[in-house]
């Protein structure tokens, strides 16, 4: 399906769903191809590179420094949302950092042609359809004119990169009226971030999780599967070198770079900021930062880990081979769905490696020798 036919398409769906004509006419001269979005879609680099690399280069001592430097400019506003939200300021101030480095890059992108872009691609199609939609709701609201929505090639918008959908649902002001999360003041797009992660299961006085440590050959696939438990009782499993100085939460073990890298004991926080961004990377980098900006120090990695992560055809090469070879990935995206994951855990049992279901350089190899 070419652009064209697919905006076409959208757009007839669109006023069948109830869109207005006067908004469509607004909103299709913005509806047009734009090639930085398309080619950033495939090269993330929460996926590209390994896990030690993405905290190293996002979690940098300049990011920290300028941090603490915003914590204390808008102190104020860091005080009410604890106080209406009871979400720890510096969880808050890690976001802002790792999507606009505290505002200084909001994206200059236009969001239609952006979400445009992605929704005719046909990956994610419905996905970003349904933020077109909600892009048209802001034009309606009169919150913005289409000229006027502008954000990252994805489409995310504003101080915190909210994605339409997220604004329309979850967007509320620091003070009254409508929440401007594009203005050069952050309150009202950090008091947004802050209802977002109690809308989706922050629990208050709670770590976001911490390091574990285990052994490869400790029962990894028991462990991963293992239901979430109080922390002491995985203190109990050997999986905290000494006592935790943390509140004993409720965690669960992720291994987000695979058996080669670094553990975590992570609670319902860590879910709540996946659903902020569903990567791994991302919500171990935002955790790491929160608690540098409170004086934590760096996370150890172990060495002898990936030299760099895979790019998509490589993934598209292992989803290949290991259907070819009996463990079927359902399709070949070059995209880690839990399809492939069963696949690469089962390959892993079969050839005796440490079951993690990782899609590594490793992995690769091993693959590539079958």
């Amino acid at each position: 399906m070419t652009f064209e036919d697919w905006k076409t398409d959208f757009l007839r769906r669109a006023l069948d769903g109830g869109i207005s004509l006067e908004i469509l006419d607004q909103v299709s001269p913005f509806l047009k191809p734009n090639s930085n979005s398309s080619q950033a879609d495939i090269a993330q680099p929460e996926t590209q590179k390994t896990l030690q690399q993405y905290v190293e280069v996002t979690v940098n001592k300049m990011r920290i420094i300028q941090g603490q430097a915003a914590l204390s400019k808008h102190a104020k506003t860091f005080d009410d949302i604890e106080f209406k939200y009871q979400v720890d300021r510096h969880i808050i101030a890690a976001i802002w950092g790792m999507e606009t480095n505290y505002g200084s890059i909001r994206g200059d992108v236009p969001v239609l042609s952006a979400l445009a872009t992605l929704a005719s691609q046909g990956r994610r199609r419905s996905m970003f359809e349904a933020q077109l939609l909600s892009t048209f709701e802001i034009i309606n609201q009169g919150i913005k004119l289409p000229n006027q929505i502008l954000g990252s090639w994805a489409g995310a918008m504003g101080h915190t990169q909210f994605m339409p959908k997220s604004y329309i649902d979850f967007a509320v002001s620091a003070n009254s009226g409508k929440s401007d999360i594009w203005a050069d003041d952050p309150a009202d797009a950090l008091t947004s971030t802050a209802h977002f992660l109690i809308c989706h299961g922050w629990i208050p006085d709670t770590p976001w999780g911490q390091v574990a440590y285990f052994s490869k050959n400790e029962d990894l696939p028991s462990l991963l599967k293992h239901q979430p438990q109080w922390i002491k009782n995985w203190e109990n499993l050997g999986l905290l070198s000494t006592k935790s100085s943390l509140p004993n939460y409720i965690a669960q073990l992720v291994l987000p770079g695979g058996v080669s890298s670094l553990g975590f004991l992570v609670s319902e926080n860590f879910n709540a900021l996946l659903r902020y961004n569903n990567a791994p990377a991302y919500a171990i980098a935002v955790g790491n930062l929160a608690d540098r900006l409170q004086g934590a120090p760096p996370l150890q990695f172990p060495p002898g880990g990936d030299l760099r992560g895979l790019n998509q055809s490589e993934i598209q090469y292992i989803q290949n081979q290991l259907t070819k070879l009996g463990y079927d990935t359902i399709g070949a995206d070059g995209f880690i769905g839990p399809n492939t994951k069963m696949a690469i855990e089962a390959f892993q049992i079969a050839n005796d490696l440490p079951v993690d279901g990782f899609a590594g350089l490793s992995l690769l190899k091993k693959i590539k020798l079958q």
